[in-house]
């Protein structure tokens, strides 16, 4: 789920005092160089798009941009080689259809960087379908797994619920594997994303927020969230406990994920303000856990106690390692070649790499992260999917049955493009099941 422009991210400057995150420079740079560009200063363009990339390489909107201030100063060469390198992120443009390319069009050199732009679109992975989703009206985001039962669970974000798809019966047969209505009708919740499977005691966390695409949404609600508690065995909601809003506070907060840490902790980023909440075991109240100019639109997040960590999707940032006993935040550079811009969701897999759904980036993909230095670098990124027509818009994921990671492949974001309006058609949603 992404809601925020990266513009939006420059909400999180203030918080410190001092100089702003690479991310938030590399953009303020971008903008200067398109007013440049509408000033007709080309050299102006050009400089400040060259600082922007020199900061963050791995953005493939500024390599475009890039790429074109070069061409507008007559540096074709340079233009192409930069398009080379937007093409080694694994990324797709259709900078034929430019005028800003015009000049290129029948370049030999620039035919071949189409093509391997055009490759980059082909399909990778299996783009296996474990079951679909039958009749779904909402926006389904959210995905948990019960291993003690088999049971995934799915949020939807305009239903206000929770679905329930029951899993093998006692006797391992397969079973009726209906999808069913899991939380009760009302308006306990808003927007349901993010679950987490708490069995010990009994919960399934839930984090909730009022998004335009919710039923029932009213302009005053935006920017409400919080973390819901219901009841693992009945669907029953315990509690919501809300974000707090401090005095001054005008962020539109959304909480999208969760994650549940070995002592009980339940961690929620908020992509609408710069703060991580974590709700204490036993707790009753959301604190401000960790906050940091580096979070500019957070998404997914795990826990890796091991490493003493917890790590961040940042859809404008890429991935933010926090520490778990200072709560020092640090941004993980990606190797070179290589982009982690664009990430929603984020879990584990069962061996401590990290897997994403990346779904800010054309195509959309699911990466396999490898770190090192006990979570203190990405040592490889590997694509374990790409560019299936049946994942138009992937959402979260969970690793479920067999060490398998489950995601939804098309949440239906953009069938609510209005603020309050109506359950659409009833449509299949596709569950993916990478084996890894």
């Amino acid at each position: 789920m992404f809601f925020l422009g990266l513009a939006a991210g420059l909400l999180a400057w203030p918080l410190s005092a001092v100089e702003p995150p690479v991310a938030a420079q590399a953009m303020a740079l971008a903008r200067e160089a398109a007013t440049a560009a509408d000033a007709d200063d080309k050299a102006g363009y050009l400089a400040k798009m060259e600082g922007a990339v020199a900061l963050r390489p791995d953005f493939p909107r500024m390599l475009v941009n890039l790429a074109a201030a070069q061409l507008a100063n007559a540096r074709a060469d340079d233009a192409i080689a930069t398009l080379e390198k937007l093409a080694a992120l694994g990324a797709h443009s259709p900078v034929e259809k430019s005028a800003e390319f015009g000049a290129l069009r029948g370049q030999k050199e620039f035919s071949a960087i189409v093509k391997k732009l055009a490759a980059n679109l082909y399909p990778k992975g299996d783009g296996a379908i474990a079951f679909s989703l039958p009749s779904m009206t909402g926006v389904i985001e959210g995905i948990a797994w019960r291993e003690t039962t088999g049971e995934f669970f799915f949020g939807d974000a305009h239903n206000r619920c929770v679905w329930v798809r029951a899993g093998a019966t006692k006797d391992g047969k397969r079973g009726d594997r209906g999808v069913r209505r899991f939380t009760p009708e009302g308006e306990d919740l808003w927007g349901v994303l993010g679950l987490a499977v708490d069995e010990v005691n009994g919960v399934l966390w839930a984090a909730t927020s009022a998004v335009p695409a919710m039923s029932g949404f009213a302009q005053p609600m935006d920017g409400t969230a919080g973390l819901a508690e219901i009841d693992l065995a009945t669907g029953a909601v315990r509690r919501v406990i809300p974000v707090a809003r401090r005095p001054g506070d005008q962020q539109s907060h959304v909480l999208g994920d969760l994650a549940l840490g070995p002592d009980g902790s339940v961690y929620l980023p908020d992509s609408g303000g710069p703060t991580v909440w974590r709700l204490a075991p036993g707790a009753n109240a959301l604190e401000a856990w960790v906050e940091s100019a580096e979070f500019l639109s957070l998404q997914g997040v795990v826990v890796a106690a091991e490493a003493g960590a917890l790590f961040v999707a940042d859809h404008a940032n890429g991935l933010l390692r926090v520490d778990l006993g200072s709560r020092e935040v640090r941004r993980l550079e990606s190797p070179e070649n290589t982009t982690l811009i664009g990430i929603d969701g984020l879990v584990r897999a069962p061996n401590g790499d990290l897997i994403a759904v990346q779904n800010g980036l054309r195509p959309n993909r699911v990466l396999r992260i490898a770190l090192g230095g006990g979570g203190d670098t990405v040592m490889r990124v590997t694509v374990l999917e790409a560019a299936h027509l049946t994942m138009a818009a992937p959402a979260l994921g969970c690793v479920a049955s067999g060490g398998q990671f489950f995601f939804v492949g098309n949440a239906g974001w953009t069938r609510f493009d209005e603020a309050g309006a109506g359950p659409t058609a009833p449509r299949p949603v596709p569950v993916f099941r990478t084996k890894l």
